[in-house]
């Protein structure tokens, strides 16, 4: 619900679908706000998928643009730091973050779904279903249940999760939901086991939440030692939770060059610089050599990193400002990304980036090699095109080896 979404929350689609059937049949005014209500009616009459779903629920509403909560979601499932979500949504919003990031994440459906899906990122386990994936499925009301598609799809989601959670840490972000009847569904789900620790974020008191979803509070605060009810808005908790895992990711990266500072006789010191969440990020992507068009994919660093967080010691004892995600030095933008061992030209011509996007002068492609290939394989670069941008941008593109001589490192 947060900006940029700005999605409508289960009672204003349940006002909308009131509000639009009103001039053919007034319906008693309980059922208004009641959207388990309300579908149950349809569902009654036969009307369900033709008239509630195909005409007045509105799909239009359910899509935007990603918020920062979405943002986060995806890029912990991608990176497996989570190691699932489980979703009460329609919409395709974590979806759509991380497709706009060249992943193909898909909503699961079902716990055979989520166990398939897995092989791609954590997985995403939907289970009111999908806007996009079987729209005349989805579950809006308690009488659905009955239906052996939707039993069978709550139950082998509930017995994913039976065997999935117990044991975990549990975060519940705005979870209490305003579909009744699916509290009591996960509450069950949840019967399974103890969790290690269990995070309830949710702008509501805790009294209120009990009163709304008393069998799930009590499976949740019950099913654990460590529970704690955290009073904030879901987008800027996971938010905040995505930016603590990047600086953690970072703090392990830089402790790679470790070695190679100490190999020169150099004194080491950790780094630990403050930046903005989408710093963060973007360092992370550098440290695995990865494009600003795709998305970070590891829990983290690997040791192939070495090189670049070395070249980052250098910068910073030798005086480099930083500058987001890049630094300022000499009076020269500089970026630094892990090569990996491959050729130089390689690495470069797989970073297509957009081109309206800042530029930096030099990028040091730390721990690539530069064969002795034709100089149009790792030119300087020529001007980015609306049309096709070029690989590597503008920069000039230099190894490790390189960068230090040039800058006297």
């Amino acid at each position: 619900m947060p900006p940029p979404s700005n999605l409508m929350s289960a009672v204003r689609v349940s006002n909308a679908c009131y509000d639009k059937y009103e001039p053919i049949r007034v319906l008693p005014v309980a059922l208004r706000g009641d959207i388990d209500a309300l579908a149950a009616h349809f569902h009654a009459t036969n009307e369900f998928k033709g008239l509630f779903i195909g005409s007045l629920v509105p799909w239009n509403d359910l899509v935007g643009v990603p918020n920062p909560g979405h943002a986060a979601l995806a890029d912990l499932l991608i990176s497996r730091a989570a190691r699932a979500a489980l979703s009460a949504n329609f919409d395709v919003l974590i979806e759509q973050w991380a497709m706009s990031h060249k992943i193909a994440m898909q909503g699961a459906l079902n716990g055979h779904e989520a166990t398939e899906f897995a092989a791609l990122s954590g997985p995403l386990v939907k289970f009111h279903g999908c806007l996009m994936r079987n729209q005349p499925e989805t579950l809006w009301t308690r009488a659905q249940l009955a239906e052996p598609t939707i039993a069978d799809r709550v139950a082998t989601c509930s017995n994913w999760m039976r065997l999935q959670l117990p044991g975990k840490d549990l975060l519940v972000v705005g979870f209490w939901t305003d579909w009744g009847y699916l509290n009591d569904v996960v509450a069950d789900a949840l019967d399974a086991g103890a969790f290690t620790s269990v995070t309830v974020i949710d702008p509501a008191d805790s009294a209120a939440l009990q009163a709304k979803a008393p069998t799930l509070w009590a499976r949740l605060t019950g099913g654990t030692a460590h529970f704690q009810h955290l009073r904030a808005s879901g987008a800027d908790a996971l938010a905040e939770l995505r930016t603590a895992f990047s600086k953690v990711w970072m703090r392990k990266f830089f402790a790679l060059g470790k070695a190679l500072v100490e190999a020169e006789g150099r004194t080491y010191s950790a780094i630990d610089p403050a930046m903005t969440g989408d710093d963060l990020y973007d360092c992370r992507r550098d440290a695995e050599g990865v494009p600003y068009s795709r998305a970070a994919q590891s829990k983290e660093p690997t040791p192939q990193g070495a090189q670049a967080s070395f070249f980052h010691h250098l910068l910073v004892t030798a005086g480099a400002t930083r500058a987001g995600s890049w630094y300022e030095y000499g009076g020269k933008r500089i970026r630094v990304v892990q090569g990996a061992g491959q050729a130089l030209h390689v690495v470069r011509e797989r970073y297509i980036e957009p081109p309206g996007s800042p530029q930096p002068d030099i990028v040091v492609c730390a721990g690539s090699l530069a064969p002795a290939v034709k100089g149009k394989l790792i030119s300087s670069g020529t001007t980015a095109s609306i049309v096709r941008p070029t690989g590597g941008g503008v920069a000039h593109w230099m190894t490790l080896e390189e960068a230090r001589g040039k800058l006297a490192l």
